[in-house]
C-alpha cells in the first residue's frame, strides 16, 4: 500500500492499522515525503538530505528505509510510482515470498477528499 502524501501521513497509517486489525498483512511502501501532484513521475531514490516528513527519519537517512519497530512500514525517497513499484517488485517477494494479492494507494489528504480517493489494483 502507498500514498502520494508520504509514508508517515496519518491517513495511510490509520488505513494500515485498520487492515492489520482486520487480520490482513499490509506492507507500506510510500514516499519519504509528500509527493502529491507528481503524477506518473518515476525516478531513482536518493539519500533523504533533510529527513523524512514529520521528522519520521533523520537528515541523511538512506534512500530506502523502514520503521525500526515495524519493518512493514517502508519509505522510498522518490515518487509515488517508484515507491509502489519497489513495494511490489522488492518488498512483496521478500515478505510474502511472491507477488502481493493487491496494491492500494490512498486515502489522500486535502481537497481531493470529496472524490473517491482510494485506488485498488488486483494483482492476482
Amino acid at each position: 500500500m502507498s500514498s502520494d502524501d508520504g509514508w508517515a501521513e496519518v491517513n495511510l497509517r490509520t488505513f494500515y492499522n485498520a487492515l492489520k486489525k482486520a487480520g490482513e498483512s499490509p506492507v507500506v511502501s510510500a514516499p519519504a515525503k509528500n509527493k502529491s501532484g507528481t503524477g506518473s513521475l518515476d525516478g531513482e531514490p536518493g539519500i533523504v538530505e533533510d529527513g523524512c516528513e514529520f521528522y519520521s527519519c533523520p537528515p541523511g537517512s538512506p534512500a530506502i528505509g523502514c520503521n525500526s519497530s515495524d519493518p512493514n512500514l517502508n519509505y522510498v525517497n522518490s515518487y509515488p510510482v517508484t515507491s509502489m513499484a519497489y513495494g511490489i517488485s522488492t518488498l512483496s517477494p521478500k515478505i510474502f515470498k511472491g507477488p502481493p494479492d493487491l496494491a492500494v494507494t490512498g486515502p489522500n489528504v486535502g481537497g481531493k477528499s470529496s472524490f473517491s480517493n482510494v485506488c485498488v489494483v488486483v494483482l492476482r
